[in-house]
This record gives C-alpha cells, sequence and structure tokens, in this order.
C-alpha cells in the first residue's frame, strides 16, 4: 500500500451535494451497453468504454474520473447515468 495524491473528478448528486458511490446504483453491465448500443461512448485515451463499465458495476467508493478525461466524456457519462438512473 502507498499513499497517492492525484487530481480527480468527482461524479456527484446535484441536489444533496453528495459523491456518487456506484456499489449503491445497482447499474449492470448489460444495462450500460444496451445505453451504449444507442449512444456510442466517444473515444478517450483518458477513460475507456471498459474503465466505465468496470468502474460503474465493480467498484466501492466515490466515483472519480481522471483529470485529464475529455468535457466530451464528461457529458457522455453524466447524460448516460441520468438516463439510466431516472
Amino acid at each position: 500500500m502507498g499513499i497517492r495524491i492525484e487530481r480527480k473528478l468527482v461524479c456527484y448528486e446535484s441536489v444533496t451535494m453528495e459523491a456518487i458511490n456506484p456499489k449503491y446504483l445497482n447499474i449492470s453491465k448489460e444495462k450500460i451497453l444496451e445505453y451504449m448500443k444507442e449512444h456510442p461512448m466517444p473515444e478517450d485515451p483518458a477513460y475507456s468504454k471498459e474503465d466505465l463499465i468496470l468502474d460503474l458495476t465493480e467498484s466501492d467508493g466515490m466515483y472519480t474520473l481522471p483529470d485529464n478525461v475529455k468535457q466530451e466524456t464528461i457529458e457522455y457519462i453524466r447524460d448516460m447515468l441520468n438516463a439510466i438512473l431516472l
């Protein structure tokens, strides 16, 4: 184990301002892939389709994105989560 400090973008709920924990979203890989069929994810060397799926289905803790992720990717993830969760 080692301590690291990095810049990250935090995904949070806009009303409560609480960081999103993917563990409690209960989003399946199938649901994400279904969304991606109609809405292809933009190419981003900092954050891949596989990263997104693993982060939302297999991770625990605060959902963060790399500091260098494209704005287009940020907007895609925001729109996807709002569409799936609402």
